[in-house]
């Protein structure tokens, strides 16, 4: 017949199945917080197991397996994290002898008390049951129950300034915010760890409040076993509140001045400190791509400062990182083939923060050669100016065209470390264009004409979505404007570009998430024939209708050459799924785009070109990866029967 034997473990040792009672007077001690309440309660032995019987009465000697079974550390939470770190269970089911269960059921036993006290129970009861196989080829049962024991939990919370007159002034009002601000409230769980801890997190909360040097004691914590509560005593020093002062940077600088480093901070001198400016203006600096290491931290200013205050001065101390880039980026699209960009950059060759890139493109039907100059955080943090210039040859369906172009640009940007719910755009560049319009080849004498076009684009986009790269939630909407002075062949002419983009996130799961897009334009001002065949509206493609060449939507000459037009309508939705594969890096997308370019100013939802088509996307740390595939849902002449796109980034 089988046998079994029940051991009965209890706190940091062996015990009685049945928790000690506490003692009738009430015990009074300090709680060292370092290493946990200290709670004692009487040792056993271990009792050494070596071997078992078989059902016939013979003993099982040697490896065998065993399974376990935990009851009680639900009760807690605790029983998915108990399984992830017990030796015990992540041996079970590989061949172990009796002395091996033995011992890994005493390390079961002190992680379970860990974990426990963890959650602020002193005194649990772990009852380990070892059944013997009814035979050599069964498994032995383990079955461990958890009586988690009493729950310590805090009576009173008190916090008070320092008795010693020598330790610096605390006002009541401080030591009100202070006990606002410290994570421990009456009626919490008596958690060492916790403890422990809220002493730095009070300090951080008090900086970010307005004092920057704060004084945080040990905290006193008193145990009275009777009632299985505590009291715990806090002191505290807030000093005096902060005022910033200058702002200043040390070590490799990079050619970064007093006044820019005031346009770094989003704060000015005399305002009130706020520590959690301190990170900010560290992300910041990052953020320039200049400096490889930065701390920020508070300094005491030998400034005057207002009464009952203090003057703040923040450092930031940097090291330099490399300030040139190469950079490569390429891509495929079905009717445009493969696309190949390179770029070379020098972040800071006009210091502070002025940086030349010069790029190029080699593609199928697109070749172009640039450089430009831009001016970070110009004026203003997250402002920048840029100045551009570049020639490109295009040999697209509908146009060819040799251009050189110089521009110049203000924006406001968003970015990872402040997405901003409005950023804008303004400019202005001038085109020197020679095109020809493959559409009118074969009508117009005038076909191939030489273009000179003034214009003034702006930009404002109102974001209201939750993430920059990959949103999920919310909505973007935003309005180009492009007035434009147009000279050709001697007559002058002048019209006003207007494009509206809508774009919105929807989750209907957990990892479901279905994203619309709603894009118009129009030209108005002057008819089709007259304006530049690159400056015309065009719809299909990667980025426009999927399932359609490049310009492959909308009016078309007898060769299929694209015309363009003067209003173009595109509406997308999206269903991305993101999956558990490869580390939750991998998703799927299915996608329905429709579009249509007139040759009117009034954009038209009338005989829409449709394609639909999936999708994955592997997910980076700059954006997923893209790849989509896509069939015309409705005829269109010389339209593909399936188009592949490849690039990064969502289509929208």
């Amino acid at each position: 017949m089988a046998t079994a034997f029940v051991l009965a473990l209890s706190g940091p040792a062996i015990a009685q199945v049945a928790a000690p009672e506490p003692a009738p007077a009430t015990v009074a001690e300090p709680l060292p917080v370092a290493e946990g309440v200290a709670l004692d309660w009487p040792e056993l032995d271990w009792p050494v197991v070596e071997s078992s019987e078989s059902a016939d009465g013979e003993q099982v000697i040697g490896e065998v397996r065993y399974t376990v079974e935990i009851e009680g550390l639900e009760y807690a939470d605790l029983d998915d994290q108990f399984r992830g770190l017990s030796s015990l269970v992540t041996g079970a089911g590989r061949p172990a002898n009796l002395p091996q269960i033995n011992r890994r059921v005493t390390e079961a036993r002190d992680l379970i008390d860990l974990l426990m006290r963890s959650k602020g129970y002193y005194g649990s009861n772990t009852i380990a049951t070892v059944s013997t196989p009814a035979s050599a080829s069964d498994a032995v049962r383990v079955v461990l129950k958890v009586e988690p024991g009493p729950l310590y939990t805090f009576k009173t919370v008190t916090v008070q300034p320092p008795a010693s007159p020598e330790s610096g002034p605390t006002s009541e009002s401080g030591i009100e915010l202070a006990e606002s601000l410290l994570d421990i409230k009456p009626g919490a769980p008596v958690v060492a760890e916790t403890v422990t801890a809220s002493g730095e997190v009070l300090a951080a909360k008090l900086g970010d409040a307005g004092y920057p040097f704060p004084q945080i004691s040990p905290p006193e914590v008193v145990i009275d076993h009777a009632t299985r509560t505590a009291d715990l005593t806090q002191t505290v020093r807030t000093g005096p509140r902060g005022v910033f002062g200058e702002t200043r940077i040390e070590g490799e600088i990079q050619g970064f001045t007093p006044e820019h480093m005031q346009v770094m901070t989003r704060f000015k001198p005399g305002e009130p400190y706020d520590g959690k400016q301190r990170e900010d203006l560290r992300q910041a600096l990052v953020r320039t791509g200049l400096f490889g290491a930065v701390s920020v931290g508070p300094v005491l200013s030998e400034a005057p400062a207002p009464e009952g205050s203090q003057t703040i001065d923040m450092v930031a101390t940097v090291e330099a990182a490399p300030v040139r880039t190469v950079s490569g980026l390429g891509g495929y699209y079905t009717g445009q083939g493969i696309r190949l960009e390179g770029s070379w950059a020098h972040r800071n060759l006009f210091p502070p923060e002025g940086a030349l890139t010069t790029s190029a493109v080699a593609a199928q039907r697109e070749q172009r050669v640039g450089a430009q100059v831009s001016f970070s955080n110009w004026r203003k943090r997250d402002q920048s100016l840029i100045l551009l210039s570049d020639l490109s040859d295009e040999q697209q369906f509908a146009f060819k065209a040799r251009s050189a172009r110089v521009g110049v640009a203000l924006q406001r940007e968003s970015n990872l470390i402040w997405q901003k719910p409005v950023t804008y755009s303004v400019g202005a560049e001038f085109l020197v264009t020679r095109q020809l319009d493959r559409s009118a080849e074969r009508t117009a004498l005038d076909a191939n004409a030489t273009y000179f076009i003034f214009a003034l684009p702006s930009t404002i986009t109102f974001d209201r979505s939750n993430d920059l790269l990959d949103p999920t939630k919310g909505f973007r909407l935003t309005t180009r404007v492009s007035p434009e002075f147009t000279l050709r062949q001697g007559q002058r002419f002048n019209y006003v570009k207007l494009q509206l983009d809508a774009t919105l996130y929807q989750p209907l799961a957990e990892r479901i998430v279905v994203a619309g897009r709603l894009h118009v334009g129009t030209i108005a001002g002057a008819n089709r024939g007259r304006v530049a065949p690159n400056r015309r509206f065009y719809a299909g493609g990667g980025g426009s209708v999927r399932g359609f060449n490049f310009q492959g939507v909308g009016p078309q000459d007898i060769d299929g050459n694209p015309t363009g037009g003067n209003s173009l309508t595109e509406a997308s939705i999206e269903a991305r799924f993101r999956s558990h594969l490869f580390e939750d890096s991998l998703g799927f997308v299915g996608f329905v785009d429709a579009g249509q370019v007139s040759p009117g100013t009034l954009p038209s939802f009338r005989s829409l070109a449709v394609g639909a088509g999936v999708g994955v996307r592997y997910y980076t740390a700059f954006g997923p990866v893209r790849i989509d595939i896509a069939t015309p849902i409705t005829n269109r002449r010389f339209s593909p029967r399936v188009a592949f796109y490849v690039s990064i980034g969502q289509a929208f």
